[in-house]
């Protein structure tokens, strides 16, 4: 299960109410399948984890003009942000997909909070399924987050590396989801990437990064990759694991 920022350009549709009653529905189907593949504490950080995340997108796209930005519940998915204009450039588009781990990772701290003053490591279920979603949000695979980040960089040094890094990574997670038994998700990754390739371009035209910006987002993609990690050290150290890869690696005997 994974959270996907992909943000689309807002058309026609249904009614305030009809939204309202859509939101609910699908957010408790989003709750169940959680709650139903990993149990109650993940379904809790699970579904504030994506709002946050996808309001983070939100906050992003409002900031840069974009607005009114939307979060709309994918049921068996995740979340997704749409905006009512594109951006402006390839910079502008990197920071709105940028912000939804970024902020995400906000959602963590009142279950790291609450863990550290019960003393309950159940709590610490819940932050750890914000701090996954998070950081799989920041993989450069369609349609996650960091395809949208790193990909303008990639670009920027030749088209062709962030098609072979596309491939590369994208099939990486089709197979780790297959592993997983998670097919739905394998298959929106292959259909985003089969997508992505089969369009003239894999971003819609807009002003393409200069050299400071490619730095700056390198950097800003670092330091949302390593405010996941630290999470997770975070988590790790509360039940009592050597290392973020200690943790994952015994992650489905702690659902266990």
């Amino acid at each position: 299960m994974s959270n996907f920022g992909n943000q689309r350009t807002l058309q026609q549709g249904p009614s305030p109410a009809g939204q309202l009653v859509w939101g609910v529905v699908s957010t408790a189907l989003l709750a169940g399948w959680i709650y139903w593949q990993m149990g109650p504490m993940a379904a809790l950080g699970g579904v504030i984890g994506i709002f946050v995340h996808e309001y983070g997108h939100v906050l992003a796209i409002n900031r840069a003009g974009m607005g009114p930005g939307r979060i709309h519940i994918i049921p068996f998915l995740g979340g997704a942000a749409s905006w009512r204009t594109p951006p402006d450039s390839e910079y502008t588009g990197a920071l709105v997909a940028l912000a939804g781990p970024a902020f995400g990772m906000v959602a963590a701290i009142p279950f790291l909070v609450i863990a550290k003053v019960t003393g309950q490591a159940m709590w610490l279920e819940a932050a750890l399924f914000i701090s996954i979603i998070n950081l799989l949000n920041l993989a450069p695979a369609p349609p996650l987050d960091g395809s949208k980040v790193l990909g303008p960089v990639l670009a920027r040094v030749h088209p062709m590396l962030e098609r072979a890094a596309l491939l590369a990574v994208g099939g990486l997670a089709i197979v780790w989801a297959l592993s997983r038994h998670s097919y739905i998700f394998a298959a929106f990754v292959g259909i985003s990437i089969m997508g992505s390739l089969g369009r003239g371009g894999i971003r819609a035209p807009s002003r393409p990064l200069s050299g400071g910006e490619q730095l700056s987002l390198v950097g800003l993609f670092a330091a949302t990759v390593f405010m996941c990690l630290v999470t997770l050290q975070i988590i790790a150290d509360g039940l009592g694991k050597s290392s973020p890869l200690d943790l994952l690696a015994n992650l489905v005997r702690f659902h266990a």
